[in-house]
């Protein structure tokens, strides 16, 4: 127990779930610093369980604790559960290693992974006892945000002193070093953001100018996180992780991911398995995941995986390979090496019919899908996970029709593979995200998301296949969220002033103040999720993103082409 936890009494830990996630003390926790220049926060806007798997926050903690000028410390949204302790004893929230209020931080850097954290930051800045609007502050901590969920900085604008586009690795030195010197030279904390908003990828609101998002050109002679944090419960992913490349190829027009993380960049492999056999020692874990957007696209995979195959720390070492692309080599590569995680084989076809997968660019085949499913017949895979969408540019009901088509043609080769296979299927409406060339696309409503999962629900009913799916209110409001400008911090707040939390959790998710944070606020979610004129201006046209605005065009234009081709040979 220390500082604010040592106000929190064991009896009342007793009361909550899983109370080891506000303890701190796990191994490989970093060792505080005596009078370090400056002392930061890393913040997770999710639970504990959740961002002790987030890499962005390995990544920093270790870069930051061996700078000798810096102490990083960590903090998680807490569960219900004890945000309602720590606001009954009147407590502010705290980091895991010594117990600090954030408040008394010099600065916090939170993570931003996804969309429905938004008001989770909201809530954490507020636990802290930090005004959650840049504008009213005048002391504490200086708040910085950064990651995918920024590409458009505009709908958590309000609440930030500074926000990163882009890779964090160097820039969060440059910000760091940046903060020691203002601090040295008692800069006001208008000053501090005019020096910050000079870093490369740096966006400041207080100054809205144009920013470039940053790359970090060095990834590929970097050393990963080595030393993670071993947590105190088990986590979503429990297992060593190791990121072999970072970027896509493949230019798939949805995904914002894709255009985020460009170029592509790759670590050797002789070096990734030096890392990989430092990661399993310090870590004592016998799971390896190989990290990327899709690791069958790493050059060097098969000389990769045998290596480590080849040179085993643990006698039960295994490697997890997340992923992977719909081909019948993936299989066999798999197939090839038998310490490989079999639990499962998940893919994302993302269409039902190949006309709508090549509007997309889903560089897939139906032939590939279906020879993968029947090379799944005496192998150790049981179960087969595929992701579709609904409401993409230019779908028809022909197109979702084809998802029942094409299910059903794997669930009668699955019937005939030994061990049988069980086939889950996970339905998501489509959000059109910026700097991708669906940008410009609409975002289809809550009833037309509906009515075309139900053609899939029922046109599945009676087949053995798992049907889930993602609520059509979410995907609207995700849409918003992601598209949106600076108005929609106000509908941000005004949630969170309605008692909106983990709005990514199905049991916390309240849509009804969601609906009622809307109606005060006077936005209409119809101007977020409108098809744009690809000539209109964008909110977020701001941000260089290092992928020309006319290449999105002829991608979106080569999309619709693409679409017309396809309509005209069916109709001709």
């Amino acid at each position: 127990m220390n500082n604010v936890t040592a106000s929190i009494t064991h009896w009342e830990l007793l009361e909550i779930e899983k109370p080891a996630r506000y303890l701190g003390g796990e191994v490989n926790q970093a060792t505080a610093k005596n009078n370090p220049d400056l002392r930061v926060c890393l913040v997770f806007p999710d639970l504990y369980d959740l961002g002790m798997s987030n890499l962005a926050i390995k990544i920093f903690y270790e870069t930051l604790n061996s700078h000798p000028q810096i102490m990083a410390e960590r903090a998680f949204s807490p569960w219900p559960d004890f945000e309602q302790l720590l606001r009954r004893k009147n407590l502010p929230l705290y980091s895991l290693e010594t117990g600090t209020p954030l408040h008394d931080f010099d600065a916090l850097f939170i993570t931003l992974p996804y969309e429905m954290t938004f008001t989770n930051v909201v809530n954490l800045l507020d636990l802290g006892g930090i005004d959650p609007q840049w504008r009213k502050r005048n002391k504490g901590p200086l708040v910085i945000a950064g990651g995918p969920s920024a590409s458009n900085p505009l709908p958590v604008a309000m609440f930030m002193d500074a926000i990163l586009i882009g890779d964090g690795e160097e820039a969060i030195i440059e910000i760091c070093e940046t903060l020691i010197k203002t601090k040295r030279d008692n800069t006001d904390r208008q000053g501090i953001r005019k020096e910050l908003a000079k870093i490369e990828g740096m966006w400041v609101p207080e100054f809205a100018a144009p920013v470039k998002r940053r790359v970090f050109k060095g990834f590929a002679e970097s050393t990963p996180p080595v030393s993670p944090i071993l947590p105190n419960v088990q986590t979503v992913h429990n297992r060593a992780t190791l990121e072999i490349f970072r970027g896509c190829i493949q230019g798939c027009r949805f995904c914002n991911a894709g255009f985020y993380y460009r170029p592509k960049r790759e670590r050797p492999a002789e070096k990734l398995v030096e890392y990989a056999r430092q990661l399993l020692q310090n870590s004592g874990e016998e799971s390896l995941g190989l990290l990327s957007l899709s690791t069958s696209d790493y050059s060097q995979l098969t000389e990769l995986i045998t290596a480590l195959d080849q040179q085993k720390l643990y006698p039960e070492q295994n490697v997890s390979i997340p992923s992977l692309r719909m081909n019948e080599s993936t299989l066999n590569l798999l197939d090839a090496t038998p310490h490989i995680r079999k639990g499962g084989l998940t893919f994302a076809p993302e269409a039902g019919t190949q006309r709508l997968r090549d509007v997309i660019k889903k560089n897939i085949t139906e032939e590939d899908i279906i020879s993968i499913m029947r090379a799944t017949s005496g192998s150790d895979y049981r179960t087969v996970k595929l992701y579709f969408m609904m409401g993409l540019p230019f779908e028809t009901d022909a197109d979702i029709e084809g998802i029942v088509h094409l299910v059903r043609h794997l669930e009668e080769i699955g019937r005939t593979c030994r061990p049988r296979k069980q086939i889950s299927i996970s339905l998501s409406g489509f959000v059109p995200k910026p700097f991708t060339p669906f940008q410009w696309a609409a975002q289809a409503d809550i009833s037309e998301l509906r009515r075309k999962r139900l053609i899939v629900c029922r046109g599945l009913e009676r087949g053995g296949s798992k049907v889930s799916w993602r609520e059509e209110f979410l995907c609207l409001l995700e849409s918003v969220l992601s598209r949106g400008d600076e108005r929609v911090g106000e509908l941000i707040l005004k949630a969170w002033q309605l008692g909106c939390r983990f709005d990514g959790w199905h049991e916390h998710f309240a849509r009804d103040k969601w609906e009622q944070a809307f109606a005060e606020t006077g936005i209409d979610a119809g101007t977020y999720l409108r098809e744009r004129q690809v000539a209109e201006t964008l909110p977020w046209d701001f941000v260089d993103f290092q992928v020309p605005r006319t290449y999105l065009e002829r991608e979106y234009a080569e999309a619709a082409r693409t679409a017309g081709e396809a309509d005209n040979e069916s109709t001709g």
